[in-house]
């Protein structure tokens, strides 16, 4: 598959699922509940999340493109074809859009060969209207309203101590206590000037890829979330892993039809310096909390 065709399709998927959300949040629908998202007690699926899926699937028929691209709903998925896979978060941001919250809107895509290998990754900033966008050479940030592009890079902080700013997903139960329980007190020292950044998502990787997050850290983290939007971060050079108990960690990869998965501890960072003091942080508190000793 022509990588410029992809690269060409999600272009247009990212503007025209833009310029179709922000209509349809200006005329206040998109917030009927369609349905819940498989183990997912925390999220559901509103109207305003298929935007984004019929955009896409019109798209792939308009470039002529076979793909299987996998959405978080359940039977969600387009099938039209086995050249390409692809990950969709249609509208990272459900929830708050439900509560009517005008904050962290986003549209999320990626495409990957048969080796499973990242081709091209985009994520849409909704309300601001910019995306970031893997190229050849690097990563950039476009402006849909100027065309202005500006190349964007991680930050390259390697100490706990230093002001990073540190993210994770705390707006629900499902995932704030494992994580205070873990990092409660790594929050409480932090850098006067460091930031915690309460959110998540697939969107995030597109701030780690600009440097506006230093470090990501989420327990029982869906695939579904992960998949979309990694690439930018992992072309970056940024530490995206799987982490065990124990410490040892895996390259997180891509693995087709397993969205509905979840990942036990995922920690992506900027240098692999803060990836290694994050989970020795986790394995020592690990211990003390859950370590049965005689």
């Amino acid at each position: 598959m022509e990588k410029q065709k992809l690269k060409n399709l999600l272009i247009e998927f990212l503007v025209e699922t833009t310029k179709k959300v922000k209509k349809i949040a200006a005329q206040g629908k998109g917030r009927e509940i369609l349905g819940e998202t498989i183990n997912r007690p925390e999220d559901l699926e509103i109207g305003i999340d298929r935007i984004g899926e019929d955009i896409l699937e019109k798209l792939l028929k308009k470039h002529e493109v076979k793909a299987t691209i996998f959405s978080e709903p359940e039977g969600r998925d387009i099938k039209n074809g086995g050249e390409v896979y692809g990950s969709i978060d249609p509208f990272d941001g459900s929830m708050l859009y439900l509560r009517g919250f005008e904050h962290n809107w986003y549209t999320v895509l990626s495409f990957f060969d048969k080796e499973k290998n990242s081709l091209c990754c985009g994520i849409a900033d909704i309300i601001n209207e910019k995306y970031f966008i893997t190229e050849e050479d690097g990563n950039y940030l476009v402006s849909m309203k100027t065309g202005k592009k500006k190349r964007i890079k991680p930050a390259v902080r390697k100490k706990l101590t230093e002001p990073i700013v540190l993210a994770s997903y705390l707006m629900s139960s499902q995932y704030s206590p494992k994580f205070l329980d873990i990092y409660e007190d790594l929050i409480r020292n932090m850098h006067p000037k460091g930031l915690f950044y309460p959110h998540g998502g697939s969107y995030i990787y597109g701030l780690l890829a600009s440097g506006l997050v230093d470090a990501y850290v989420m327990f029982n983290e869906p695939r579904s979330e992960i998949d979309p939007g990694f690439p930018i971060a992992k072309k970056a050079g940024c530490q995206i892993v799987s982490v065990d108990s124990d410490g040892s960690y895996q390259d997180y990869q891509f693995i087709p039809g397993r969205q509905h998965g979840k990942v036990d501890l995922l920690i992506a960072t900027s240098t692999p310096q803060l990836r290694d003091k994050l989970i020795k942080h986790y394995v020592k508190k690990y211990e003390e909390k859950y370590s049965f000793k005689s």
